[in-house]
C-alpha cells in the first residue's frame, strides 16, 4: 500500500492516467476534497471509484484524461487541496 494521501500515478496508457490514492480513516474526507478539486477542471477527469475497506481507509481510483497540461493539473490540485486543509486545522 502507498503512503496515505499521496497520488500514485499506475499506468500513461494512450490517452489515459491510472491513478489511486488511499487516505486512512482520519483523512477520509481529504477524498472528497481531491474529487471536488480534479472536477473542476473540464474534461480532466473521465472517471472515479472510491470504497472505503473494513478498517476505514478509503481507496480513491481515478482515471484522467491525457493532456499536455496534466501534471500542473495535478500539482495545482495537490497545493489547492494541501492548502485548504492547513487552513482547517488551525
Amino acid at each position: 500500500m502507498s503512503q496515505e494521501g499521496t497520488l500514485n500515478i499506475e499506468s500513461l496508457s494512450g490517452s489515459s492516467i491510472e491513478a489511486t490514492m488511499w487516505f486512512g480513516p482520519m483523512r477520509a474526507k481529504e477524498c472528497s476534497i481531491w474529487l471536488l478539486h480534479l472536477l473542476d477542471h473540464p474534461n480532466f477527469l473521465e472517471r472515479f471509484v472510491c470504497k472505503r475497506n473494513t478498517q476505514g481507509k478509503v481507496k480513491l481510483k481515478l482515471t484522467l484524461k491525457k493532456r499536455s497540461d496534466w501534471e500542473s493539473l495535478l500539482a495545482d490540485t495537490k497545493l489547492t487541496v494541501a492548502s485548504l486543509i492547513m487552513k482547517t486545522k488551525s
